[in-house]
């Protein structure tokens, strides 16, 4: 039996006005998904905790039923996904070109993006920056728009990725000055070694700062009355830590069909095979010819509407992939999951919420309850109320894949019933 899990990024979300006080879902016409929710079970799907926000990348980590102290930071899987070779002993933060304005508390951030900068132009002012600080390397690669990796490493290993962002995220706010995070070090050395990181990062970046400003570049553009591009914003610094593969966790070969280069990154550190698509629609039509136990199909779409805060986007886009969903083909034995990752809401200031997210179980396994729309509050009706790290094993059930709890079939605690090429044999 193969498990397809349609992922619909941002899907949950919350009740506005302009929407006859319904969320998006709810609202939109939706009646190829109310289908499959009448003939399969529903429920409410919590990614972690009620009411943390989560982000695509660890949330579809917690998904795919590994625990977030495992997850190595979001730094790492985005060089994975530049085909950046991973170093272990160095640490990898996004950093991405942006605007700001020095006033008496520091550093206002008027726009984290820089926009309308050609490539040609960011070459230049990087070309700049240096190299070498403290006994410290800095490494930047180039991945789209005005964002890149940044590496930094130090010949001893005297570096650790348990420091804080200096993006504040949010409009309106300042530069955060990089800090270790104590609660996430275990002993001194660990601290001390954060300490010094930070230290030597908050020094990059002011004399980054300091290049910038005058640059030749940044110069032409604000003659020219364009934005300039006049500090380096860092954020997910992490380090590489090794964990079991999906196919050694669960059984089950995997592919991801995704658009971006963040699910290439998840997909090389936990051993799936990546099939680049163009569109949802593509996604779909490659499902019957797959033949892989679990494939999964994201879209990002649902979650770029929720972004410009306006609900009616975000329904016209239900709507146009619930069209799309009448195109599915599946096979007798398939079991089909279809959730979100986490909500992303359509007005006010979050940029994603703490609200659970509706999923659907469909297939020959499943028990049908009485739901017979899919949306947050009809899913609430229903069967199933999980967590991200029961996921997987409800798969692992529905696929008749569950090993009985107390057995123990070879070296290792494992969930799923072996093959026995995988085992050990006793032999005289």
């Amino acid at each position: 039996m193969r498990a397809i899990v349609i992922l619909l990024d941002g899907l949950g979300d919350r009740a506005f006005e302009i929407l006859d006080n319904k969320t998006p879902l709810q609202y939109a016409k939706t009646p190829n998904l109310d289908n499959l929710a009448k003939k399969g079970m529903c429920g409410l799907y919590i990614p972690y905790k009620e009411g943390v926000p989560l982000g695509t990348e660890i949330a579809h980590f917690l998904l795919w039923g590994y625990k977030i102290e495992d997850f190595p930071g979001r730094g790492v899987i985005e060089a994975l996904g530049e085909d950046i070779d991973i170093d272990e002993n160095a640490i990898y933060l996004r950093a991405s070109l942006g605007y700001v304005k020095e006033d008496e508390k520091g550093f206002l951030v008027l726009d984290r993006r820089t926009k309308n900068i050609e490539k040609e132009e960011i070459e230049k002012l990087i070309n700049d920056f240096p190299t070498y600080l403290d006994g410290y390397k800095f490494e930047l690669y180039y991945s789209f728009d005005v964002h890149f990796i940044l590496k930094i490493s130090e010949k001893n290993n005297f570096i650790s990725e348990k420091i804080s962002d200096s993006d504040p995220f949010y409009k309106n706010r300042h530069v955060l000055k990089v800090q270790p995070i104590k609660e996430l070090c275990k002993n001194v050395d660990e601290l001390k070694k954060a300490k010094e990181t930070a230290k030597v990062l908050n020094k990059y970046l002011i004399k980054v700062y300091k290049i910038l400003k005058n640059h030749r570049i940044n110069v032409l553009r604000i003659r020219s009355n364009k934005m300039p591009a006049n500090f380096l914003l860092t954020k997910w610094s992490s380090r590489y830590k090794k964990v079991e593969s999906f196919k050694e966790k669960w059984g089950m070969k995997g592919v991801i069909l995704a658009e971006s280069s963040l699910f290439r990154g998840l997909a090389k550190y936990l051993g799936f095979d990546f099939i680049k698509i163009s569109s949802f629609e593509e996604g779909l039509k490659m499902i019957p010819n797959l033949n892989y136990d679990f494939i999964h199909l994201h879209t990002k779409e649902t979650d770029e509407a929720a972004h410009t805060k306006n609900p009616i986007n975000k329904v016209k886009v239900i709507e146009k992939i619930d069209k799309s969903l009448k195109n599915l083909k599946l096979r007798d034995d398939d079991l089909l999951i279809i959730t979100a990752d986490h909500s992303t809401p359509s007005g006010g200031n979050l940029i994603h919420s703490g609200e659970s997210v509706p999923i659907l179980f469909y297939g020959k396994n499943v028990r049908v309850d009485e739901v017979n729309e899919f949306n947050e509050v009809a899913c609430s009706l229903g069967h199933l109320r999980i967590r991200g790290d029961e996921l997987m094993h409800l798969i692992l059930n529905y696929t008749d894949r569950a090993l009985l709890y107390t057995l123990k079939p070879g070296s290792k605690i494992i969930r799923y019933i072996p093959n026995e090429d995988e085992l050990e044999l006793l032999k005289e």
